[in-house]
């Protein structure tokens, strides 16, 4: 294998919701503080048996010292009234931290009696020019409970001076626990080790951009030599959102993105623009009128379409204030981020409804891509999404792109995130990178393909990528080191797949710079065991990093313990021409497996059964050789009968105003019948009257009379009487809508509603 060749080579010549999610409290949760100390970082301990050592509540959090409850007999800090996630005990850390010294951080948390366990983590909130950041501290995030103190570490590196660092604990709110032992030390670090650079591995194969997820934090110390050894290019993980960028209206904040353009200037890196236009990490603001909700009419839509583009242009407008000559080091954007749904809806292409769509509909698609095409003409313009390796939504995805192009809208390529786990088959992403080849061919139009945001789950199954879905996704197994193992033969086979399309494929970034910085160890809830990226938390390599550069290195496979998978599938609509349903050759949904290749489920009903008119849910499971079972994946069949040619009528007899007198019971003859063509079965015939309003009585079938109607068919032409009958209590004027239904002969549903208006006097 050629390509298999230059890796090889390589290592014989010696040679990170788009996603990183910000949980961003009110402003007002920050405060000012003293300047940050210039000298190198401090230890802080605090042990809470003589009181609070300095630790606050955050927001409407409160904290108490509480003697005898710490982890042995000694004090302990109680956090209660957390109202919202983020609010929880704070401590200012400003003179503990030095910029580009690398902390531990440690602590022991205990949730409070009668909670269900629960996910905590610690954060550090920086301010600095007036704005604040809020960065994970790396590994600190776990599974607490209310009976075992459970200790939390990771580690924090600070990228950039700033006026106050506050460290905190947050969790999901109304959630009160202890916490005891906390430490904020420095860390002697291990050198970056001397293995072959993923930049050079991969240039060889043909990738030019080689790039990661960073945030300031990898612009010093040892994660910046990192970053420099193995990548040629990053991607701002937050710091070029709309949130981050434009947090109100017209005030724009820049800071931190000119900071990493500063760091890739200074080390000749090219930076990919991460984005323009996105449902998520976007301010309510963009999709208010004060406090109204922009709906679609033509004002609204010029409001937002105007958002849209004082927001682009007051980005190219920044960058060229700063590089007069043009010469910036940003290559590409993400123009639209996320804009198909996961499954099936009544949108074209299965299109998100989000605010966007909702607004402008799907040509918010065609206006972002004009506007960034005018105001950063040299930057190639990209779509980007998630699970664009599912079956369904490659469909989705080819779709739009196609019809972007078809209306020629200015686009450069597809943006292939990435986000899978262990147990989904590279297959299916060999499939859609195919597919989109054959479009650009197809369309006579260059696409360029990116893969923006790779990182490889090592829990049992990821659904979706999406930042605004939860689930608890599981471990997939205790061992970590066969986790591992595994992950690596898994980066192994992608990388061959990626490979097989390098001529396509102009870029590779890594979301994350290593396993601590994952955002996956804390969405949607603590996973510790995540293990998605070929660097460690200590910044050393993994059997992933094997995988990609040398996979001789790996460690012996482990024994199968993934379970296949089965894609989702939308749901199969067809038209019926009999009563008695369709016979459905449906095409089973597609399955796979890491190990095993291409598996065919086992669905019940099966193809080929005659489904009944309506909706019958199919459910398909299968197992792969070493038994390991999938989760099984359910679809809606859908029969639908062709539209009915009769036409189903019905009058009361006795005028539109019935009379009767009270306690009498009062009969009321209606006719009913088909004026159109075909049969309606009296087989199928129900009948039901419903008060407008209240009534003091009820209005219902004569005894006899549904049997009357029921025991023949009617065809064109033909009708039958039926009596209802009620017996008044007290006087006044009760009001009844009153609904025939039937089928006619293929199973089309029918209906006629009359209303009847009953006089009760005395």
């Amino acid at each position: 294998m050629k390509q298999r060749t230059l890796r090889t080579a390589a290592v014989a010549s010696g040679l990170l919701a788009g996603i990183g999610v910000l949980a961003v409290p009110p402003a007002s949760a920050a405060t000012a503080g003293t300047t940050q100390a210039a000298a190198a970082a401090s230890t802080l301990t605090s042990t809470f048996d003589a009181g609070l050592d300095g630790w606050v509540g955050r927001g409407d959090a409160k904290v108490e010292q509480v003697a005898g409850a710490g982890r042995n007999g000694s004090g302990a800090l109680r956090v209660t009234n957390r109202l919202q996630n983020w609010q929880g005990p704070a401590v200012d850390v400003t003179p503990n931290l030095a910029v580009g010294q690398t902390v531990a951080v440690s602590f022991w948390a205990k949730l409070t009696p009668g909670q269900a366990p629960t996910s905590l983590n610690a954060t550090v909130q920086l301010t600095a020019n007036g704005s604040d950041a809020y960065n994970g501290v790396a590994g600190a995030a776990a599974t607490v409970n209310a009976d075992t103190w459970t200790q939390l570490r990771g580690t924090f590196t600070l990228g950039s001076a700033v006026t106050r660092a506050q460290l905190y604990v947050e969790g999901p709110a109304n959630v009160g626990f202890l916490l005891d032992d906390v430490s904020v030390a420095p860390v002697a670090e291990t050198p970056i080790q001397d293995v072959p650079g993923l930049k050079d591995v991969l240039g060889r194969a043909g990738f030019e951009h080689v790039g990661v997820a960073i945030d300031p934090r990898e612009t010093v110390g040892r994660a910046s030599q990192l970053v420099q050894k193995h990548f040629n290019a990053f991607t701002p993980e937050n710091d070029g959102k709309p949130e981050v960028v434009q947090p109100t209206e017209g005030t724009f904040n820049f800071s931190r993105l000119d900071s990493l353009l500063d760091h890739a200037d200074r080390t000749g890196t090219q930076v990919y623009g991460h984005v323009f236009v996105w449902h998520s990490q976007t301010p309510a603001w963009f999709f208010l009128d004060g406090t109204r909700p922009l709906t679609n009419s033509p004002a609204d839509q010029a409001i937002l379409r105007g958002r849209m583009e004082a927001h682009i242009k007051g980005i190219a407008d920044h960058l060229k204030a700063r590089y007069p000559d043009g010469d910036y080091p940003i290559w590409a954007w993400d123009v639209v981020n996320e804009v198909l749904n996961d499954g099936d809806n009544a949108n074209p292409h299965d299109m998100r409804d989000s605010r966007w769509f909702q607004v402008l509909g799907e040509q918010f698609v065609d206006q972002a891509f004009t506007l960034a095409d005018k105001y950063f003409p040299q930057q190639k313009l990209f779509i980007n999404d998630y699970n664009s390796e599912m079956p369904e939504k490659r469909a989705d995805y080819v779709e739009l792109v196609g019809a972007l192009i078809d209306r020629g809208v200015p686009i450069d390529g597809v943006g292939h995130q990435v986000h899978v786990d262990f147990g989904r088959p590279v297959q299916w992403l060999d499939d859609s990178l195919t597919a989109f080849e054959q479009l650009s061919a197809q369309k006579k139009k260059p696409l360029l393909q990116v893969i923006t945001e790779l990182d490889v789950s090592t829990s049992k199954e990821v659904v979706s990528a999406d930042v605004g879905g939860g689930g608890r996704p599981a471990r997939a197994t205790e061992d970590d080191a066969a986790a591992a193992a595994e992950n690596g033969y898994y980066y192994r086979d992608l990388f061959d797949v990626l490979e097989k399309h390098s001529r396509s494929i102009e870029s590779v970034t890594f979301w994350g710079i290593s396993n601590a910085r994952t955002w996956l160890r804390t969405w949607p809830i603590a996973r510790p065991w995540e293990q998605p990226l070929p660097f460690d938390d200590d910044l050393q390599v993994t059997p992933a990093y094997w995988g990609i550069v040398d996979p001789t290195k790996l460690p012996a496979r482990p024994a199968d313990f993934l379970a296949p998978r089965i894609a989702a599938k939308d749901p199969v609509r067809v038209l019926s021409t009999s009563p008695a349903g369709a016979k459905v050759d449906y095409a089973p949904p597609v399955a796979g497996d890491t190990r095993d290749g291409v598996l065919t489920p086992d669905c019940a009903p099966a193809p080929g059964t005659q489904f009944a008119i309506g909706t019958t849910t199919v459910t398909c499971s299968v197992s792969d050789r070493a038994g390991n079972a999938a989760t099984p994946v359910s679809f809606d069949v859908v029969v639908t009968p062709p539209p009915t040619t009769t036409k189903l009528y019905q009058q009361v007899n006795n005028g539109p105003v019935v009379r009767a007198n009270v306690n009498q019971t009062v009969q009321v003859v209606v006719q009913l019948g088909n004026k159109g063509t075909g049969k309606l079965l009296g087989s199928s015939f129900s009948y039901s009257c419903t008060p407008v309003g209240t009534a003091p009585f009820a209005l219902e079938l004569a005894p006899g009379s549904a049997q009357q109607v029921g025991n023949r068919d009617y065809p064109a032409g033909q009708n039958a009487n039926l009596t209802l009958r009620a017996r008044p209590t007290a006087t006044g004027t009760a009001t009844f809508d009153c609904t025939v239904k039937m089928t006619d002969a293929f199973g089309a549903p029918v209906s006629a509603t009359t209303r009847v208006t009953i006089d009760v006097r005395r």
